[in-house]
């Protein structure tokens, strides 16, 4: 059945958690469609998936590559991918998002040569690990699963030390089988646009900024980026704002204007606005809603928190064409 043509490209972010930003997603519910999707889709941070059961097929950006049980995907932020599995089957994955810098405290490390090399891994990922080529990658990640379900005394430690030891290892095999091929580059010329947002979302500042870190025109830029996003730089960073509270308003007790200052709003009453539009409540409603209840979810622009079953994949096809 032939591939059809990729015409969308999905923004999903995920809330981390502000102490330890990384969250599991695990479960029957992550079994994936064999429908294969025209829309691809990439994330506000770090994925790392484990397929459990299965075999099918994962597209990174242009590549398609065959996966199968026991094979491990990690994938950048800001890197367009979907998966699919083979035809009249199911595949079972757990996944991992997680912001490594900040879990590893990089972001607080000066400039080193290495440290450079490491970050640009981590902005440009994209690989499919086989236990026959790297037999550490699944059993160490199976680790970081059980510490990140079961939660003993002094997890997070252990988190933080099996997420380095990941990343060290994973920042060989890049260096070994992709010396001087950046992915993330050439799948999203607006790339580097969003890197800028995810470092200084709450600062002020030109589109301009955007447009030269992406060497385009401001017009020519605010038109790829609508193609490549689905939505105006302005909004996005809006939603981006948005979603950065979320998490500050549910891991802290800082007050809404404290919350809305920190994100970059010197108005609160245009971050109630933008908070409104984006969440389809207010910032104190949506704080005081129970996340067990079953009624708070972020309401748009968001990650899944289960996979698209083949007629949802077939819906989206259909709008997508």
């Amino acid at each position: 059945m032939p591939r059809p043509r990729q015409t969308i490209v999905e923004y999903r972010s995920y809330e981390l958690p502000c102490e330890l930003p990384i969250r599991l997603l695990q479960g029957p519910q992550w079994r994936i469609s064999p429908v294969p999707s025209a829309r691809l889709h990439f994330h506000n941070c770090f994925e790392i998936g484990l397929c459990l059961e299965g075999s099918g097929t994962v597209q990174l950006g242009e590549r398609c590559l065959s996966f199968r049980e026991g094979d491990v995907l990690c994938v950048a932020r800001n890197v367009p991918h979907t998966t699919w599995s083979a035809p009249e089957t199911t595949s079972l994955w757990t996944y991992m998002h997680l912001d490594p810098e900040q879990l590893l405290g990089l972001d607080r490390i000066g400039r080193i040569p290495d440290l450079d090399r490491f970050l640009l891994l981590l902005s440009d990922c994209n690989l499919l690990l086989s236990p026959a080529d790297q037999p550490w990658a699944l059993p160490l990640l199976r680790r970081l699963v059980e510490e990140l379900s079961q939660r003993q005394a002094g997890y997070p430690v252990a988190v933080q030390g099996l997420v380095a030891a990941f990343f060290v290892a994973l920042s060989r095999v890049d260096t070994a089988q992709h010396p001087a091929q950046p992915a993330g580059g050439q799948l999203l010329s607006v790339s580097p646009a969003l890197d800028y947002l995810h470092l200084h979302y709450m600062e002020t500042f030109p589109l301009e900024v955007l447009a030269e870190a992406c060497h385009m025109s401001p017009t020519h830029f605010r038109r790829c980026f609508h193609q490549q996003t689905g939505t105006s730089p302005l909004a996005f960073l809006h939603r981006m704002r948005v979603l950065k509270s979320c998490t500050l308003l549910r891991t802290t007790g800082a007050s809404v204007a404290a919350v809305a200052a920190q994100v970059g709003y010197n108005s609160l009453s245009c971050y109630n606005r933008r908070f409104l539009e984006n969440m389809g409540c207010t910032p104190t409603a949506w704080r005081g809603m129970d996340r067990d209840g079953g009624k708070t979810r972020l309401l748009t622009f968001t990650g899944w928190e289960r996979a698209e079953t083949s007629e949802e994949v077939q819906a989206g096809n259909v709008q997508a064409t």
